[in-house]
């Protein structure tokens, strides 16, 4: 199934500067300082590109070898996802997700959590870079902690046999509570100040003793610290980034497994066993529903973990959920930081709840129906919003981003939009993807580029020719891109269903004249159509019949 071509979508539509991996100016910056620290750290915010950054100065400084990338497990497939955008013949093994393995790999992929189960093997490798992304996960003396270190070879063993030559940390709030959260980071990319905890704690953290120990909770020198980190660390925050866009758009892929798994793959196989004559539109929605609240409880968890993220940096986040049982689970777990915008509030309840995230530091989430909180409010005081589900309909979406980013933000918005990994929410994804692109190039008054304008067009054929048809046979009551939404929904789940020709179609001669041919495609309500007489009067034949069993073969 394909997915989206891109990580990061910049909206509205701006030529990116003119060097080899598409980069913008703040973002060439932090490439050339990562390389020429090697060891650094990147505490841009959440939105700058850092991932992007990260690679491309990997691939530059440490072109051959093996690089380890430690991440969070919602981030995994994001990962590869973007290598893939820089290296794109890349081998890249992620480990922890089913089909992700991989022979003499480039780049391996883990998640923090998952580093005791394969640490003897990755303490092996001989790493020409590594990359640990959200790394404020380091701050504490943790055993998460002192596996990172130990695969950096900074544990405080002399014996190591070879320590990586780039060593990149990423992170959005390198200074997450007190100045001994930075130790570890430190410590991670070599500083001389990080050799002794204690020495750093009497410096910067205003340490004491009591009866108890040392206490060092403090700050202390924090101008001499501010310094220090600067030799290590280039930080920028959206509002000094002038080059950047307005908003930001993010794909961010979930593997998922068990029951969401089961439920996607019961869906595909009731679909290819239907009668494609005899379509139950009932039975067909409730198996859709059923497959997508499925999906929807998958991403759960990955979504929680990132609104933690994003209040981590300070700011608001809004997130959009098709489903009320999401809302109500990160509403429990978010207590009173949150407020809820759904269809059941009547409108001085929904005004309420804007003005209290709107005006109120305490609140800091706006969790929201999709449709309900998507129109006619105005949720500017965040500039990140976050999509747990996706819509068939980009407009709804696009709706529910201008939220955020109207008149009266101050800040670049940071949109995502999570989507689980090889299932019926990536061919949705990869189709609204180019659709909104489409959209944003032609409200920038931009001539659409080529590779776009192919890009949906390959989208659509993929369901098959008679969709095309089917758009420009509606285009003259204006109504197409409803009825074309409509119809991606009715044919997508297919894909994966049944080997379909190469062209999407099969054509039949004529048993009375050989020069006559019959074509069979998929029609308006995704069942199987042929032209000649016989399936126009019986809604059957035995040209359907043959395709019908070629597809479930």
């Amino acid at each position: 199934m394909k997915q989206p071509t891109q990580g990061t979508t910049v909206v509205p539509h701006a030529s990116p500067a003119s060097d080899a991996f598409g980069l913008y100016p703040h973002q060439r910056e932090g490439v050339a300082f990562l390389r020429r620290k090697g060891h650094a750290i990147l505490g841009d915010d959440m939105g700058l590109g850092k991932t992007r950054q990260a690679i491309v100065a990997m691939k530059l400084a440490a072109p051959e070898g093996c690089v380890l990338v430690v991440c969070p497990a919602s981030l995994k497939l994001n990962w590869a996802r973007e290598i893939r955008a820089v290296e794109p013949d890349a081998a890249i093994e992620v480990l922890g997700v089913a089909g992700h393995a991989c022979d003499n790999p480039r780049w391996v992929i883990v998640n923090y959590d998952l580093l005791g189960k394969h640490e003897a093997r990755l303490q092996r490798v001989p790493w020409s870079g590594v990359v640990l992304d959200e790394a404020h996960f380091i701050k504490n003396a943790s055993g998460r902690s002192a596996r990172c270190l130990r695969l950096l070879g900074v544990d405080g063993r002399e014996d190591r046999a070879f320590r990586p030559l780039q060593v990149y940390l990423l992170t959005g709030t390198p200074l997450t509570n007190r100045p001994r959260d930075l130790f570890n980071l430190l410590r991670a990319v070599g500083h001389p100040a990080a050799r002794s905890f204690l020495s750093f704690a009497k410096r910067y953290c205003g340490a004491y003793r009591n009866d108890y120990g040392w206490v060092t909770d403090g700050a202390s020198n924090l101008d001499e610290l501010n310094l220090l980190m600067k030799e290590v660390m280039l930080r920028r925050r959206k509002e000094e980034v002038l080059d950047l866009p307005p908003k930001i758009r993010s794909w961010i892929p979930v593997a998922i497994d068990g029951a969401p798994v089961r439920a996607h793959a019961s869906f595909l196989k009731g679909f290819a066993g239907s009668d494609p004559a005899k379509p139950n539109d009932r039975n067909f929605l409730a198996r859709l529903t059923a497959v997508r609240t499925a999906l929807h409880r998958a991403k759960h968890a990955a979504v929680a973990e990132r609104i933690r993220d994003v209040l981590a940096t300070g700011q608001k986040v809004v997130v959009f959920c098709c489903f009320q049982q999401g809302i109500d689970r990160h509403r429990k777990a978010l207590g009173e930081a949150a407020v809820t915008i759904t269809g059941a509030d009547n409108a001085e309840s929904r005004q309420a709840a804007v003005e209290r995230f709107q005006t109120d530091p305490a609140v800091r989430v706006a969790l929201c129906n999709l449709v309900a909180g998507g129109v006619g409010i105005t949720l500017t005081a965040a500039s990140h919003v976050i999509f747990q589900d996706l819509d068939w309909v980009p407009a709804n979406h696009r709706q529910a981003e201008d939220r955020a980013y109207r008149l009266g933000q101050k800040e670049a918005v940071t949109v995502e939009y999570f989507f689980a990994d090889g299932t019926l929410d990536g061919y949705i994804a990869s189709l609204m993807e180019t659709k909104l692109a489409l959209a944003d190039a032609v409200e920038a008054e931009l001539v659409p580029e080529a590779n776009l304008l192919h890009a949906l067009q390959a989208n659509l054929t993929a369901l098959a020719p008679a969709l095309l048809q089917e758009s420009r046979l509606l285009a003259a009551d204006g109504d197409a891109v409803a009825r074309l939404d409509a119809l991606s929904a009715r044919l997508g789940p297919a894909l994966e269903a049944s080997p379909v020709a190469d062209t999407g179609q099969w054509e039949f001669p004529s048993s009375r004249d050989p020069s006559k041919r019959y074509r069979v495609t998929f029609g308006r309500a995704g069942h199987l159509e042929c032209s000649c007489e016989g399936f126009r009067w019986r809604g059957e034949c035995s040209h359907v019949r043959q395709v019908r069993a070629e597809v479930a073969a």
